[in-house]
């Protein structure tokens, strides 16, 4: 921390000063009278002193008193009512209740030159002023959207604010005289008050990543300088520094500049952070492997469709698109850092974490005052000296760490004793050091930590990385406390002690004083320890001499209770609060600029801290499990509270009774995932139940009982589908048509000139058609225009039964599987509890007479009409789980299929052809193809539950495989001219399908309903696609989703499995 820039006294509330200067207008006559007498009683030398302060007032009361008397034209009720909603809501003003003109003209009306028309017009020009940023918050173009490598133009009109290279600030007027030549001796102030005497465990919990995730924050923003101590080398912001580097050249040789903004794998630009316990470089490295992850994510989906191929670039415009992609990705990452800081990090220093709460505080947005002026934000922090001693957190050191860090002392210092080294032979040492390991490894690519070796594409293993990470995660930190810093750490403290007096640094109780704190009147105050404190009152003497650095770190420590984790010394709780607020609210990249255009739709939902996260809000655990999926369980404790140890956090989950819902035990290694691409391969292991689908489990977790067919056998799907489907082929093509062109009818809309009508066909045709069907199914009445009182929406009902999907059907982003499942569960209960309504309580139906009755268009009533033939199945106490898998199976893959056909087919070759037959014949050869080329989903999972050789190959036990159905269904040699359209294609067998509704529904029902969809869409005529981007399906490769043949942004802007919108038109 941190000095921001200060901007001006800010002035009472407009309608406060108003009400205030008017505030005698319905006062007692008799009060005022005696006010008056007292006024006289006071002599006339009062009473002329007071004249001038009161006749403008009094003047204003008299001016309104009579405009009262008057009355003033056009006031109506409208304009009460607008004055009531600007006092109720004054933060979001209805203008529609035309407040601002009620107020204009009735201040146009008053008198001109009137003390109250002049108090009135002031304070609105006022209003006006303080609705905008003065100076201006941001200015536009790149150089100002992105960071600058050295953290300069942070503050638009003070460029050098923050910015590396520059002195560090003074936040503090030093007070009290500390001459250097009366001050302790440094080495005897550590042996005396700061040397480690014995470990003690952090009394909140707390794990030795904690510090290492700090050890990052601190070196993100203090870096002094070597040549001039006064200069930090670093920004003064949060940007990740340690791993873009602090100025152009470091951060140009993190980069490959490749035309995809990419960094070289698994690498970092600080290399201070070789000499600190290798958790720090894990860290930062899961930070480096996110920015690629961002970056490759941010090109795939192109959202303004600008990038290209860099092959096909040349050398000029293959660094620009690589470095808007880079310098994108920087934001969109340095915006989950701060989430972290935000989430994890601030939830353990306040011990949050400790109550399972998920609130944090929110330093970014805009604050309006009273009068409507803006609570500066975003105008640039330069680090201060007095928090350059602030974390000097060596004392909460592990004792692992601690052990680390005096191997490494040793190999510096050839074996000998801290006490015996002095702060010269410290310098000359770590510097040889530093020169040495430059010069074996010059190449930044080539670095390495904790006696990781890198892998032969230039990345660490992931065990290696993850076991460090587990490693820290349980080992226990160490209290803050006097006498609490390691032995080794001695010539480290010293200097920094003997720095602070050149700088001139405060006592602690100016410091105090500064943030607002009562100061120390005694040692004993300061630490009750008459150890601690009598031994600093012999080395000081006075407690306004306690110099700061030591005063901080000796201090008596806060104890753990509610809103306390950290717990160090009181005076460090209060103030790095104060800095974590000042960097980050003063950072125009986390406030002005932190917009969805800078860091694109997509990087800006990405990077927001989610407080319904599982965890509690955790984004730590959204980092791990993003980089080291194989490594974490969706649910480890190692995972989502690394920050913790998981012994301390046992006792907190079990206090909540949350200890079911989290894994505590040490996380393992998950086998990587195999891709089999061969056709014969495929075809052979779909037919093998050694080759175990995944969705039984999953099913299990939020759907009790039997009876959800799509998670059990194949033979099972078919004793279910066969008779519930096969013999109502017909009737089911005949709704899907007959829907289908009611909704395009429904939801068209017609161009000026009325001969081209318009309908997102996507949106709500195609998604929406088979929910239709479903909600038939299972009794539910859709809220629809007609019918303004249904159970739920079309889309409500979609967004339901996509989550369902994804969660037994998907490979869901391990970080979100939990809440997913949450989710889940919520959606079962509530459709398991419509069906059962509309079963009847203890009725026994066959779903084929609830089918049958459905397509003879019967209703259902009080009487269930349609379970009156009830016929037993021998599945009675299955048919609710039944129907909701009809309706799971049947709706959101099918409506997806159905969304590529008509990408596919609509403006194509093929268009013409498929208008002509579907006058009257058959397109069931157009559906099958169309679900080859273009299928909803591209392949399925499967464990290898024994050793098994399929053809040639051999799989082990546990292995687990990707099916890749997709690109099999393209194979040449079983498919001529694979990617052709080819409706008369023979033998029909060769089509592969995997997993989905072809399968649990059937290859009939499937092609039928997509057939008869397609032949409705195209009986329009001339349809084709809207212009621009209104005719594209907006979607892109995702390379992380592996069952995905194409993603989709949702409405929220994160990546889904479900499209959203592409509109046609057609011939009125």
């Amino acid at each position: 921390m941190s000095t921001s820039s200060t901007s001006s006294n800010r002035r009472s509330g407009i309608f406060r000063k108003v009400s205030g200067s008017l505030g005698g207008i319905g006062t007692d006559t008799a009060a005022s009278n005696e006010a008056a007498k007292e006024k006289d009683s006071t002599g006339k030398e009062s009473k002329d002193k007071d004249m001038n302060a009161n006749t403008a007032p009094t003047k204003i009361f008299k001016d309104l008193r009579e405009q009262i008397r008057k009355g003033t034209d056009g006031a109506h009720t409208s304009a009460l009512s607008a004055i009531v909603d600007v006092i109720r809501h004054k933060d979001a003003i209805d203008d529609r209740a035309l407040a601002l003109e009620h107020g204009i003209t009735f201040i146009s009306r008053l008198p001109e030159g009137s003390a109250l028309g002049t108090t009135l017009q002031n304070k609105t020009v006022e209003l006006f002023y303080n609705d905008l940023s003065h100076p201006q918050s941001t200015n536009i173009g790149p150089s100002y959207a992105w960071r600058s490598a050295d953290g300069g133009n942070n503050n638009v009109s003070i460029p050098d604010m923050g910015r590396a290279g520059t002195p560090y600030a003074r936040s503090v007027q030093q007070t009290h005289p500390l001459p250097k030549h009366e001050l302790p001796d440094a080495g005897l102030v550590f042996d005396a008050l700061l040397k480690r005497d014995g470990f003690v465990k952090h009394p909140a919990g707390l794990s030795s990543l904690m510090f290492s995730f700090a050890a990052l924050v601190i070196h993100s923003v203090f870096r002094t300088s070597h040549t001039n101590v006064n200069v930090n080398d670093t920004s003064s912001y949060v940007d990740l520094s340690p791993l873009y580097g602090h100025g152009q050249d470091e951060q140009d040789r993190v980069r490959r500049k490749e035309g995809y903004g990419l960094l070289h794998p698994d690498v970092f630009a600080e290399d201070r952070l070789l000499l600190l316990p290798p958790a720090v470089c894990a860290l930062l490295v899961l930070f480096s492997r996110n920015h690629n992850y961002i970056a490759r994510k941010i090109f795939d989906i192109n959202e303004r469709g600008t990038y290209k191929d860099p092959t096909t670039l040349s050398k000029d415009a293959l660094l620009a698109q690589d470095e808007e992609l880079f310098q994108t990705a920087k934001l969109v990452n340095c915006g989950w850092f701060g989430s972290v800081v935000f989430s994890d990090y601030f939830s353990s220093i306040l011990g949050l974490v400790r109550d399972g709460s998920s609130w944090s505080l929110n330093p970014f947005t805009e604050i309006r005052a009273e009068d409507h002026s803006i609570v500066e934000r975003g105008q640039g922090n330069v680090c201060s000296v007095e928090f350059n001693c602030l974390y000097r957190w060596h004392a909460t050191t592990s004792r692992e760490d601690e052990k680390w860090v005096d191997r490494v002392f040793e190999q510096v210092f050839d074996g000998k004793k801290p006490e015996d080294i002095t702060p010269g032979d410290f310098k000359a040492r770590i510097c040889a050091a530093g020169a040495k390991l430059q010069a074996m490894q010059p190449d930044i690519t080539h670095w390495t930590f904790g006696d990781l070796k890198r892998q032969e594409d230039g990345t660490f293993a992931d065990a290696d990385l993850a076991s460090i990470l587990h490693n820290a995660t349980e080992h226990p930190a160490a209290a803050f406390r006097a006498r609490g810093t390691p032995a080794s750490m001695r010539l480290h403290e010293m200097m920094g002690i003997e720095q602070n007096r050149r700088w001139g640094v405060c006592s602690l109780n100016d410091f105090r004083k500064y943030l607002g704190l009562k100061p120390y009147a005694t040692f004993r105050e300061w630490n009750p320890d008459p150890e601690i404190a009598d031994a600093a009152e012999r080395l000081y003497g006075d407690i306004n001499h306690l110099e700061l650095y030591v005063g901080l770190q000796a201090e008596e420590t806060k104890p753990v209770v509610e809103g306390a984790g950290l717990c160090p010394g009181y005076t460090i709780s209060r103030a790095i609060l104060s800095d974590a607020i000042a960097l980050t609210r003063g950072d125009r990249h986390f406030t002005h600029d932190y917009t969805p255009f800078n860091l694109t739709s997509w990087g800006f939902a990405d990077c927001q801290r989610d407080p319904k996260a599982y965890g509690f809000g955790s984004t730590l655990g959204r980092l791990f499990l993003r980089t080291l999926p194989n490594n974490f369980t969706e649910n480890s404790a190692y995972a989502f509270f690394p920050l913790m140890t998981p012994s301390a956090m046992k006792g907190h989950l079990s206090k909540m009774h949350l200890l079911d819902s989290y894994d505590l035990s040490r996380p393992g290694q998950l086998p990587r995932v195999q891709t089999v691409q061969d056709y014969t391969q495929i075809a052979e292991i779909m037919k093998n139940p050694v080759f175990v689908a995944p969705y039984a489990a999953r099913a299990a977790k939020v759907i009790k009982g039997k009876g959800f067919f799509l998670a059990e056998s194949e033979k099972e799907q078919r004793a279910i589908y066969g008779p519930l489907f096969e013999s109502h082929l017909d009737k089911v093509g005949t709704y899907f048509r007959d829907t289908t062109r009611k909704l395009i009818n429904s939801n068209s809309f017609t161009l000026v000139g009325g001969k081209t009508c318009v309908v997102d066909i996507v949106r709500d045709v195609l998604k929406v058609v088979p929910v239709y069907w479903a909600a038939e199914i299972a009794g539910i009445e859709l809220t629809t225009k007609e019918n303004p009182h249904g159970d739920f929406t079309p889309s409500a009902l979609y967004s339901m039964l996509s989550e369902i999907y994804s969660f037994i059907f998907l490979e869901t982003e391990k970080s979100k599987i939990m809440t997913l499942q949450h989710k889940v569960q919520a959606h079962v209960d509530i459709l398991l509890q419509h069906i059962n309504a509309h079963l009847g309580l203890g009725s026994r139906i066959s779903v084929v007479e609830t089918v049958t009755s459905i397509f003879k268009n019967k209703k259902p009533n009080d009487q269930h009409e349609l379970v009156k033939r009830l016929r037993d199945m021998g599945r009675s106490s299955d048919i609710a789980n039944i129907i909701l898998a009809i309706m799971v199976g049947s709706t959101v893959e099918l409506s997806l299929g159905l969304v590529n056909m008509i990408n596919l087919f609509v403006g194509s070759q093929s268009a013409q052809s498929i208008q002509s037959v579907g006058a009257t014949g058959d397109l069931k050869g157009y559906a099958l193809e169309a679900q080859r080329i273009d299928p909803p989903i591209r392949g399925v999972y499967r464990t290898v539950s024994q050793d098994v050789t399929v053809g040639d190959v051999s799989y082990k036990k546990d292995a687990r495989l990707f099916l890749d159905v997709g690109t099999a269904n393209l194979n040449s040699g079983i498919f001529s001219d694979p990617t052709k359209v080819d409706p008369g294609r023979h033998p029909k067998e060769g089509y592969l399908h995997p997993d989905g509704c072809f399968k649990y529904l059937g290859e009939p029902f499937s092609v039928m309903v997509m057939s008869e969809v397609l032949r409705a869409t195209f009986g329009y005529k001339n349809i084709t696609r809207a212009p621009g981007q209104s005719g594209s399906l907006k979607r892109f490769k995702d390379e992380h989703r592996q069952d995905l043949r194409f993603a989709y942004l949702d409405d929220g802007k994160f990546a889904s499995a479900w499209p959203t919108t592409m509109a046609v038109q057609y011939e009125a």
